[in-house]
């Protein structure tokens, strides 16, 4: 697609899709491969006093996400990219990855690589390719700068970045200049600085938007908006009908693009890029490198129902007849999220399964709960349905209506949610969710579907023991006395 690269953190390119359509991942021996390969690299990570606090504290989420990583990295199925919630920059772009560092890590992967593949030809062209990836990522000289001196996975934890962003939120240049001129570092992330310029562009701030491009931050890079959904600082403008700052922009080179025409709903623009270029009607987004996402994409999160029926229907001749929504299940996540029911229903009809949808608000949604279902969608058995619903998590409450339309769309009280690392690891029912938030129509519709309230977690508790790790607020007596009275 062209003028593609000012979107583009990688700067590799393509490293993230080296071995596509090859068989590698046959050849080296499938996922059992894969398995032993991740399993003998964090085995490896565990025990480097160097590397290892760059991981998270529990790296049983991490490992399980490496092994999917890998395995469509090597040709597998494509179980990564269509789940994961961040560009591969981002997820690291805030540790302190210099490149001893990146070495060390190397020298773990050979070793286990080594140890998984007994193909030595196979084992020296992934390693060959492998090395490229890892270095992609070195961010740092030693010592590391302040805004990465501490790592704190993908959380911003330098106090002048963090204030950089209220600054050119409110718009204010003369402040802003200051802390740049002493902390110069803010700028040293790509995507941070992006999101500078992104929040100037939103809010009409064309003082903030001039310091930020004469300080040398790329004019073309995007910014998120929703889950991966990345726009330029010039479709920020548009969608927020800053003319003013449009016209600067563009003056100062901000260059046009088909995700921010699908985003915005500019069909004039869209068609002119399609009859461009036919296949870069789901073409991927260089800003989130390894990740499936598509102008579809970027067309259903700005809610443009005739952008995504024109990018489908261009997709369909490309190929010359019925074309599948690349990374669909996700576009249908997006819609169903935002609740647009017409483009859902494209979605559907042009042959996106709706079976793997799982657990949402959807559930109680009139025309979308029948629509879905009918289409096979239905909540999946992973838990993830719990912490919807059965948590205090975020403000949530307790909402037995909710969990009522759940239980009618798959879910079962058996099911476990994986708990979170505070919380000693392993997984636990909804039931002992509810009861440590104090959700009592919840438990009561939980108990009245079967809910077993002496059943154990993974580490031995009942819901009853998870009482005591309830908040202040929480009638932990009323709670107890009905998990207590169905006990009996």
């Amino acid at each position: 697609m062209p003028d593609m690269e000012g979107r583009r953190f990688l700067a590799q390119g393509q490293v993230h899709h080296c071995f596509a359509a090859s068989d590698v991942f046959a050849r080296i021996g499938g996922g059992a491969a894969i398995d032993a390969l991740v399993d003998g690299l964090y085995e490896r990570i565990e025990g480097d006093g160097a590397l290892r606090p760059l991981f998270g504290r529990d790296l049983t989420n991490e490992r399980a996400a490496q092994k999917r990583f890998f395995a469509e990295w090597l040709g597998g199925e494509a179980d990564y990219s269509g789940h994961a919630h961040l560009p591969l920059m981002h997820r690291h772009d805030l540790l302190p990855i210099t490149r001893r560092l990146a070495e060390r890590w190397l020298t773990h992967f050979r070793h286990a690589l080594d140890d998984a593949v007994p193909d030595e030809a196979a084992r020296v062209h992934v390693l060959r390719n492998v090395t490229t990836l890892a270095m992609a990522f070195v961010n740092e000289d030693e010592p590391p700068s302040a805004l990465r001196a501490r790592p704190h996975g993908s959380c911003l934890r330098y106090k002048p970045a963090v204030e950089s962003l209220g600054l050119a939120r409110r718009g204010d240049a003369t402040a802003l200049r200051a802390l740049l001129h002493h902390a110069p570092d803010v700028l040293a992330s790509a995507p941070h600085a992006a999101t500078l310029l992104h929040l100037a562009a939103a809010s009409g701030h064309d003082a903030v938007i001039e310091l930020l491009l004469d300080s040398g931050v790329e004019i073309d890079q995007p910014a998120p908006v929703d889950e991966l959904i990345l726009i330029t600082a010039l479709c920020a403008a548009r969608w927020k009908r800053r003319r003013r700052t449009e016209a600067l922009l563009l003056e100062r080179g901000a260059k046009e693009d088909i995700f921010t025409h699908a985003f915005l709903g500019d069909l004039p623009s869209l068609r002119d890029d399609l009859e461009a270029d036919p296949s870069s009607a789901q073409g991927f987004d260089p800003a989130v490198d390894a990740l499936q996402v598509t102008p579809v994409h970027h067309a259903v999160a700005g809610g443009h129902v005739e952008a995504v029926k024109a990018l489908l229907s261009a997709a369909a001749r490309d190929a010359s007849g019925p074309a599948a929504v690349v990374a669909g299940e996700r576009a249908l996540r997006q819609a169903v999220a935002r609740e647009s029911v017409d483009i859902v229903a494209v979605l559907l009809e042009h042959g996106v399964p709706a079976a793997s949808i799982g657990a949402g608000r959807w559930v109680l949604h009139p025309e979308l709960a029948p629509m879905l279902s009918l289409a096979g969608g239905q909540v999946d058995r992973s838990g993830a349905w719990i912490g919807l619903s059965c948590t205090g998590n975020k403000g949530r409450k307790d909402d037995p209506e909710y969990v009522l339309a759940l239980l009618r769309h798959g879910a079962r009280v058996d099911d476990r949610r994986l708990v979170g690392q505070g919380n000693d690891g392993g997984r636990a029912t909804a039931l002992h969710y509810a009861a440590k938030a104090g959700f009592i129509s919840t438990i009561t519709v939980l108990l009245g579907h079967g809910a077993d309230p002496t059943v154990r977690d993974d580490n031995g508790l009942a819901p009853l023991d998870w009482v005591e790790r309830a908040a202040k607020s929480v009638d932990r007596e009323k709670v107890r006395r009905l998990l207590g009275h169905s006990a009996t």
